[in-house]
């Protein structure tokens, strides 16, 4: 076998996985079901990850903790803040169905509706580090700590809306929105 086709094979299982733990979750999803929809045996998918956990934590975890940096790096830095929540928000409205899948569980995991501890744990660690940025950069703004922390929390609750929810917001809705939690 080709290092092609091991990655390649490696990224069929990951992204079936993501589909069985976002369908099913993390307890309802079957190895052999992802194997199965992935085209190989079980000894293939240890070869790769030495257990359910392991394979959570890396296609949800580790994936979101790059996703995330990967789409923030295509937003404009030119513009200002709430213009950049604006595009910050109406992003995940486009994303491919794999980033969606891993958004989603993320989102799930973070929440707590799905049972992997260390996965959980690697997300919490992540998104308090990604919040204090955030309410840093809205409080120099605002100058208060707790409007940044409001502020933070409400854009990150629109953006569940999208990405838990598949609900569709207009454009002009997402603008208006971010622009009420500023003002």
């Amino acid at each position: 076998m080709t290092g092609a086709y091991m990655e390649q094979m490696k990224d069929k299982i990951a992204l079936q996985a993501r589909k069985q733990f976002d369908k099913h979750g993390y307890h309802g999803a079957a190895l052999r079901d992802i194997c199965k929809l992935s085209g190989c045996k079980m000894p293939t998918l240890y070869y790769y990850y030495d257990s359910k956990e392991i394979l959570y934590d890396r296609i949800v975890g580790e994936a979101f903790s790059e996703l995330v940096p990967r789409l923030w790096a295509k937003l404009p830095t030119d513009v200002d803040a709430k213009e950049y929540a604006v595009q910050m928000v109406i992003q995940k409205k486009h994303l491919t169905e794999d980033e969606r899948l891993i958004y989603r569980l993320a989102m799930k995991t973070w929440l707590g509706f799905e049972d992997c501890g260390p996965c959980r744990q690697r997300l919490l660690t992540w998104e308090q580090k990604a919040y204090e940025n955030s309410w840093q950069r809205y409080h120099d703004i605002v100058g208060s700590k707790q409007w940044a922390k409001f502020i933070s929390r409400s854009i990150t609750a629109i953006i569940q809306r999208i990405i838990l929810m598949d609900e569709s917001i207009p454009d002009g809705e997402v603008r208006d929105e971010i622009n009420m939690i500023f003002d």
